[in-house]
């Protein structure tokens, strides 16, 4: 019994011995080193998620501003029709709708009547040539349905500009003046002249254009000249005193004019538009080359051609 007892207690004393030495292995200080390692981690974990949330926010923003735009699944080739007065304020719609998925050509003309031909017989898509009651004086007299795209861009202002005479002042009896050869652009020169005195003209129906026709008195003897409205710079380089023209700083300083008069009371009424066949004026890719076309980087190339005299207002 005694010698049973004796094997107990040594038993009961092994065991205590054996659960000490296990207390020990555990170190409980260690699971806290362990727990600080992986708080350390996860506070470096979720910095670098706030990280990964900050780029998820920023891919949208880009998104918004192109990156996630998707052409019109109908249409990605654009042909827009210009003449040279708008290459300026186009060249930079290949590279920004080429970014949507849009493969965007930029086709020059020296007229504007074959352009709006070229629309109407569908070899372009659209076009940025015109002022709106152009593109309505081509329609009424042609029968066509070419649809002017708002916003409207840009109004240009009329001026007179010269080689031979730096003030109207200056201009003497007898001069030869160029002016626009279409209708809607020789009824504003007509009607800037009688504004400033040279000329009075007859009264006319409401919404009609005037013409040579309708000058009922001419004081200062003036001689007309009417030549395509993109060739008036052109004309002061030969026997033409004057020019009635859209006036342009680039213009201005290649043909070494002067500027002796800037019509810009009714400029708005002139809006350049962008032009597209009537059946095409819904399409999603109208809608987005619109939006180009009103984008920052457009104003940004109007200011840019508004030194040293601003005369493009925009107007949207």
């Amino acid at each position: 019994m005694k010698k049973l007892l004796s094997l107990l207690l040594v038993a009961m004393t092994l065991v205590g011995l054996t659960a000490g030495c296990n207390s020990e292995t555990q170190e409980p200080r260690e699971p806290d080193t362990v727990q600080e390692n992986t708080s350390d981690e996860g506070t470096a974990a979720p910095d670098e998620g706030t990280s990964t949330p900050d780029e998820g926010t920023s891919a949208p923003d880009e998104g918004s501003d192109g990156e996630a735009r998707q052409a019109d699944p109908n249409k990605q080739k654009i042909i827009l029709g210009i003449t040279s007065t708008f290459e300026d304020f186009t060249y930079f719609l290949p590279e920004m709708m080429g970014e949507w998925g849009y493969d965007v050509e930029i086709k020059m003309f020296d007229d504007p009547v074959v352009c709006n031909t070229a629309l109407i017989e569908g070899s372009i898509d659209a076009n940025c040539i015109q002022h709106l009651p152009y593109l309505e004086a081509y329609n009424a007299s042609n029968g066509t349905d070419l649809y002017a795209c708002e916003p409207y861009l840009i109004s240009s202002i009329d001026a007179i500009v010269s080689k031979k005479y730096a003030s109207l002042d200056e201009v003497p009896n007898g001069a030869s003046i160029a002016v626009a050869d279409d209708a809607s652009n020789l009824s504003v020169n007509l009607e800037d002249l009688e504004s400033i005195g040279w000329i009075t003209l007859k009264d006319i129906p409401e919404d009609s254009y005037y013409t040579l026709f309708d000058i009922e008195e001419n004081p200062k003897e003036l001689e007309f000249v009417e030549v395509s409205m993109f060739a008036r710079y052109a004309a002061v380089d030969g026997d033409v005193d004057l020019a009635m023209v859209f006036y342009s700083n680039n213009s201005t300083q290649k043909y070494e004019c002067n500027l002796l008069k800037l019509f810009d009371e009714g400029a708005a009424a002139y809006p350049q538009v962008i032009a597209v066949r009537g059946e095409d004026k819904d399409a999603q890719w109208v809608s987005d080359l619109m939006d180009a076309m009103t984008s920052d980087t457009f104003i940004e190339a109007v200011n840019a051609k508004n030194e040293p005299v601003p005369i493009w207002k925009i107007l949207f």
